[in-house]
């Protein structure tokens, strides 16, 4: 996407099997055309993140209702909804490697590729039916996006790409991050996909 002139840049951290990951990504177009804004793509695993900090709502019974998995599953079908955009239940449906999915993107980001990588893995796991995701599967997602398959492949398994996944992790953590979606920008933060309403009535105000 081209950015307005003086817009300003976001960075967005975000996780592959977070649903409201998926639900804020579809949004960052608009929000860039209307206000001139460049979002970075920081893909991670969220647990890791979570972990690292030694505060993980999920890993234990909900600390309170906004954990509960009921309530988060109604909460997402009514934003997609809300969007306009599809959104499949990946829990009992799509078996794979949730850490690998994140990592996926983050090879892709080290091949240049962060969002669409990233946008296509959404898709898959999201707006598709699909029953798996393997690596084998991962491979299919980049060389139809016009990466090469053994690039790919060597990029998924390089040190290097846990290397960057670590960065992202820890500048999120720098920066004040706690949890996926999160937006930082100029040393402000905006967490979760309903707060980008405010994210983008900052960033009009402030070009």
């Amino acid at each position: 996407m081209t950015a307005k002139p003086d817009g300003k840049t976001v960075d967005f951290y975000f996780g592959l099997s977070s649903r409201y990951s998926y639900l804020a990504h579809t949004q960052l177009d608009g929000i860039a055309e209307r206000t001139g804004a460049t979002f970075v793509w920081k893909p991670l695993f969220t647990p890791d993140l979570m972990n690292k900090q030694g505060q993980n709502p999920f890993a234990s019974a909900p600390p309170s209702g906004a954990y509960d998995v009921g309530y988060r599953l109604r909460d997402v079908a009514r934003w997609a909804r809300h969007y306009g955009i599809p959104f499949i239940e990946i829990d009992g449906r799509l078996e794979g490697d949730r850490r690998q999915f994140s990592l996926a993107a983050v090879a892709g980001a080290t091949l240049g590729k962060a969002e669409a990588m990233s946008k296509a893995i959404f898709a898959a796991m999201f707006q598709s039916e699909r029953r798996s995701l393997t690596d084998i599967e991962l491979v299919e997602i980049a060389v139809a996006m016009g990466l090469d398959a053994s690039t790919f492949s060597d990029a998924l398994t390089s040190p290097q790409t846990e290397v960057l996944h670590t960065s992202h992790i820890e500048s999120g953590i720098a920066a004040g991050v706690f949890g996926a979606p999160t937006f930082v920008c100029e040393g402000h933060l905006w967490f979760g996909n309903d707060r980008l309403v405010l994210l983008e009535e900052w960033l009009a105000a402030n070009v």
